[in-house]
């Protein structure tokens, strides 16, 4: 389930304010970041769908944040798309994902963003959003918000 990113762009807004807004995490920076930009940026999980239908949002400021050199690293190696697409492979190869109880995940970063329906997510991404989910407090939006 790929497709184009919806309302929200909130890891490409974070990461054009800068990394100093302010972010979930705790601890300070030091060192080289990845990419061109000399840091991370936010990491931003939204889940959308279940039973209730409501949207979660998981929102880390990788550079402020005390876990910056465990997801730092692998949110900068992971296959990115600027379209949403990346792994449309192995999601066009995956079970699709059916009924009203499954979540669809929306991933972003300064790097990029993709988008997965639950069955479909490969383990890598899988991990990430585990360790996302584990130290940053979730977010409840409406759907449709920023």
């Amino acid at each position: 389930m790929s497709g184009q990113r919806g309302s929200g762009d909130s890891a490409r807004d974070g990461a054009e304010r800068g990394s100093g807004s302010g972010g979930s995490g705790s601890g300070s920076s030091s060192g080289s970041g990845g990419g061109s930009g000399g840091g991370f940026g936010h990491l931003v999980v939204e889940r959308s769908g279940g039973i209730g239908g409501f949207l979660l949002v998981w929102d880390i400021d990788i550079d402020e944040s005390e876990h910056r050199e465990e997801i730092g690293p692998r949110v900068a190696e992971l296959p990115w798309s600027s379209d949403g697409k990346a792994q449309a492979a192995t999601a066009e190869s995956a079970p699709a994902s059916t009924g009203a109880d499954r979540y669809d995940y929306v991933i972003e970063s300064r790097f990029g963003f993709v988008r997965f329906g639950e069955a479909e997510m490969p383990g890598e991404w899988k991990s990430l959003v585990d360790d996302v989910r584990a130290i940053v407090k979730p977010e409840r939006r409406a759907p449709g918000s920023n």
